[in-house]
């Protein structure tokens, strides 16, 4: 369980944790391997979903398109997501209660950044759409700190642009590696169900301080009440 009374600071990975990336991404990687008349690898997001664009685009290289050039593959992936991320509508990729969570968390004087795999031009627009883009304290991405989400080097540059002590932190991830690493960065952790990394999930229930299905559990809980704070999943 995460003891909330000494929480001052919360860490929220993006993908797969506050958006349901995932129909994003199998849209992205089905259409990149189809015009390459192959279909998505086995495993493939699940062995990526850690990585930054550069470390995927050479293991992408490497493992199946060794032929073509890193810079290729990252343009052509950046063309085909970006629409995505910025469309007007992209707040429907949020996970049903994750907007009143970080403005229930905002309301308390909780301190929040993002930490994620991704880059600004993916993860300020689809922020932007929710509303909640001034809310945060800071962003990191795993190219700043030059290593990534499996290492808790951006766990702990996060926390210095809070201006919170690791030990007064608890991070949201859906990936088991970065989980692994946020508690090695001295961080309490808090694991999201995401259907994409449904066969680590047994091993985030072991490993991780709370296991979350649903981002109600926690207004459930943390409210600045002690009651939900919203009645709508899909509220923006």
């Amino acid at each position: 369980m995460i003891d909330w009374k000494r929480v001052q600071g919360v860490v929220f990975d993006l993908d797969g944790t506050l958006i349901d990336s995932m129909e994003i991404w199998q849209e992205v990687d089905e259409e990149f391997f189809k015009r390459r008349n192959m279909a998505v690898p086995a495993g493939y997001q699940e062995r990526i979903a850690h990585l930054g664009f550069r470390e995927c685009a050479a293991y992408t290289k490497r493992a199946y398109l060794p032929e073509e050039s890193e810079e290729a593959i990252i343009a052509e992936w950046r063309t085909l997501s970006l629409r995505k991320y910025a469309a007007e509508d992209a707040v429907k990729y949020f996970k049903p209660y994750a907007l009143a969570l970080v403005r229930n968390l905002h309301a308390q004087g909780i301190r929040m950044s993002i930490a994620t795999a991704s880059s600004p031009e993916f993860f300020l627009p689809i922020l932007r759409s929710g509303g909640i883009i001034e809310l945060f304290d800071g962003y990191t991405t795993v190219d700043e700190v030059g290593k990534n989400k499996s290492y808790p080097d951006i766990y702990w540059k996060s926390a210095e642009k809070m201006n919170v002590a690791p030990e007064r932190c608890v991070v949201f991830e859906d990936n088991l590696l970065a989980v692994r690493a946020a508690r090695q960065a001295g961080m309490q952790t808090a694991a999201v169900y995401d259907e994409q990394t449904k066969s680590t999930h047994e091993a985030l229930l072991r490993e991780a301080d709370a296991f979350i299905e649903t981002f109600e559990e926690i207004l459930r809980v943390n409210s600045a009440e002690g009651e939900e704070t919203c009645t709508n999943p899909n509220s923006v």
